[in-house]
């Protein structure tokens, strides 16, 4: 396979390798046999939509039509680049701008579509992290005057059901703080109320994805 690669390169076959280097799925090959020959923009983003597999094909098409090499003058691939990278979230607004950055010819203009996008979505992102951060405080505040009645004030419980199976509660029974009780037969083996720890589990899971996020440039963070 690859002698008659060689071949068709030799004589200048650039079709039929590119085809071949698609079909054994050597996408970024096919790429760069692209950069290396014609340095054709509309087929090196054929070469892309063909090898949907891989989006990262697009990101280096990004870099490569940005850099000096491409020889300039290919601002209507440029904008269609960014089209997918935005439609398909490829790359963080830092990196992209940083591509664009050696580019001679692009102006924020040619590129002001896409910047106004981000901007709107990072404004949408951050007005609802905002909101939920309101929730947040508030259900602090709750459970800080929650915890002070539970130790200064006496808690009765009242319940007469299960709230797992629904049946009436017998001897001998589990009662949680939060106010629900069970059969000790209905109460899972970590000790956690049913009921509570369903809701708390996406908490949590929230935030661990928020210490994971703060290493990430793909988020800003305002203060």
């Amino acid at each position: 396979m690859h002698a008659r690669i060689c071949i068709y390169i030799i004589y200048t076959y650039t079709y039929i390798y590119i085809y071949i280097y698609i079909h054994v799925t050597h996408f970024h090959c096919a790429l760069q046999q692209r950069h290396g020959s014609f340095q054709d923009a509309r087929r090196l983003l054929e070469v892309c939509k063909r090898c949907g597999p891989d989006q990262s094909l697009w990101v280096q098409a990004l870099s490569f039509l940005a850099s000096p090499e491409s020889g300039g003058g290919h601002l209507e691939e440029i904008q269609e680049v960014l089209r997918h990278i935005e439609d398909s979230d490829l790359m963080p607004l830092l990196l992209v701008i940083e591509t664009l950055r050696h580019s001679e010819e692009v102006t924020i203009g040619d590129v002001r579509p896409y910047l106004q996008a981000q901007y709107k979505r990072l404004v949408d992102a951050l007005a609802t992290s905002r909101g939920k951060s309101s929730q947040d405080r508030h259900e602090i505040v709750r459970m800080q005057q929650e915890i002070v009645q539970l130790r200064t004030e006496a808690k009765e419980f009242q319940t007469t059901r299960c709230f797992q199976c629904g049946l009436t509660l017998d001897v001998p029974a589990v009662h949680f703080f939060c106010g629900h009780s069970y059969h000790a037969y209905c109460t899972p083996s970590d000790g956690t109320c049913p009921k509570c720890s369903s809701g708390a589990l996406p908490k949590l899971s929230l935030k661990e994805s928020k210490g994971m996020d703060r290493g990430s440039t793909k988020v800003f963070y305002f203060v």
